[in-house]
């Protein structure tokens, strides 16, 4: 008898393990585009008034099924466009996976060149930026699946204006800026940037989406991802300390209706909440290509020629923890 009430024990903290997993990163998408727990009265505003049109859907490509590698790790394809939602053509911008180790407890964000060339199914090379245009966000993550040798089967996509919206509802984004950055912000935004100087700066939503893009300053061609990092960690630490369900409700009713996404809003509406007051949570990043990976193709603005066998490596073992994944 205790054997058996041993082993019902052991599926029924499996299930919920499980359930845990699954709402823990719907959230990191929603937090990514900065925001998500939900109500039942959000997702029947989703139902009723459905999102804007998918890159995919003219193409009706299909997403891959793929074996998960990890039961414990679940991981989620980010797209952010500077063109609105819906346009016709529009590449992406900001590209990321967001994964999160249930039994580590560990969330990790990954920031990828969005000139990064990367062979698809033609055997034609294009960059990710083009992908996305091609194909949408479905074609996309079936060519990082293939060529990372990586499980992703879930994305959100955003645009720079709705994630700018967002940012604002959260009451900025604190990052510490060099001379150099607050300059380019400062350059960029004209008037609505006067007020940015170096050191600890709160920036607006539209402040921090050109912070994040910023390829100009610093010594490092991919500083820009760096910036995007830095800007994601910011935003999720200052939810997990500060969010509310009052405070977060404008913040979803906007995110429900600027993101489009396979992630099943079920799982949001019964475990959102209760993820973002989830016990401390140990941050993970990486970069890809990582440093020495890559060279121009003919010209920077050709894309970028990487290693696919090292950063696919590094990437499963960011991911899994185990490089010997293939």
């Amino acid at each position: 008898m205790i054997k058996n009430g041993g082993k019902a024990l052991n599926k029924s903290k499996n299930e919920i393990l499980r359930r845990r997993l699954t709402g823990i990163i719907c959230l990191l998408a929603g937090i990514t585009l900065m925001g998500t727990v939900l109500g039942v009265f959000l997702v029947w505003r989703i139902r009723s008034h459905p999102g804007r049109v998918s890159p995919a859907s003219a193409e009706q490509v299909e997403i891959y099924s793929k074996e998960q590698i990890d039961k414990f790790v679940t991981s989620v394809l980010i797209t952010v466009q500077n063109q609105p939602m819906g346009q016709e053509n529009a590449t992406a911008d900001m590209i990321f996976i967001a994964s999160f180790n249930a039994l580590e407890q560990r969330l990790t964000m990954v920031a990828l060149a969005s000139e990064t060339l990367l062979e698809i199914e033609s055997h034609e090379k294009k960059t990710l930026g083009e992908i996305y245009a091609l194909g949408g966000p479905a074609l996309l993550v079936n060519t990082v699946n293939r060529n990372f040798g990586v499980d992703l089967q879930k994305y959100a996509c955003t645009d720079t204006s709705a994630l700018a919206a967002m940012l604002d509802l959260l009451g900025g984004a604190q990052i510490d800026l060099t001379n150099e950055e607050a300059g380019y912000i400062r350059d960029a935004l004209g008037e609505a940037g006067t007020n940015v100087q170096m050191g600890n700066a709160l920036l607006t939503g539209v402040q921090s989406m050109v912070y994040a893009m910023d390829k100009r300053s610093g010594q490092d061609q991919l500083g820009n991802l760096e910036r995007s990092l830095t800007l994601v960690y910011s935003v999720v630490s200052n939810m997990r300390k500060t969010a509310t369900k009052d405070a977060m409700l404008p913040l979803l009713s906007l995110v429900f209706s600027s993101i489009q996404t396979n992630l099943d809003f079920e799982t949001l509406r019964v475990l959102g909440y209760e993820i973002l007051k989830a016990e401390e949570i140990e941050y993970g990043r990486m970069i890809c290509p990582c440093e020495g990976s890559f060279h121009g193709a003919g010209g920077w603005s050709d894309g970028l020629e990487i290693d696919i066998i090292r950063n696919g490596a590094l990437l499963r073992e960011t991911l899994y923890n185990a490089s010997a994944v293939s």
